[in-house]
């Protein structure tokens, strides 16, 4: 019986599985509407995704879901968010296109991340 359920369970698995891979559509480039919100994670001490590539005039939304607060701190100090508690988040509108770089100030070994703002 053991055996018949921990079988019925990888068949599930690997279908959940299949369906998933199937249903990405990574080969779509997602719509981005300036003054929209693009959403960054903080987890696990990591910034996700790494990179964001945005329109000007959009808006990034930071959301720390770690155990501790973090920062958002850009490297030539063009925007801080000063601590992020957990589950709170930080925004900040980039009205300008370029390359901003930032990291979390009380983390160090946390890897810095990017957001790329174009026209």
């Amino acid at each position: 019986m053991k055996k018949k359920l921990i079988f019925l369970f990888l068949i599930v698995l690997t279908g959940v599985a299949l369906f998933i891979g199937c249903s990405s559509k990574s080969d779509v480039t997602p719509q981005i509407v300036p003054g929209t919100a693009n959403a960054v994670t903080i987890k696990g001490f990591v910034f996700s995704p790494s990179t964001i590539t945005i329109k000007a005039g959009s808006t990034v939304t930071w959301t720390n879901t770690d155990s501790m607060p973090h920062t958002v701190t850009e490297l030539n100090g063009l925007f801080d968010s000063g601590n992020i508690a957990t589950s709170a988040t930080y925004t900040h509108t980039f009205a300008s296109t370029g390359t901003f770089t930032y990291h979390c100030l009380m983390h160090s070994m946390m890897a810095s991340a990017t957001v790329v703002v174009t026209n």
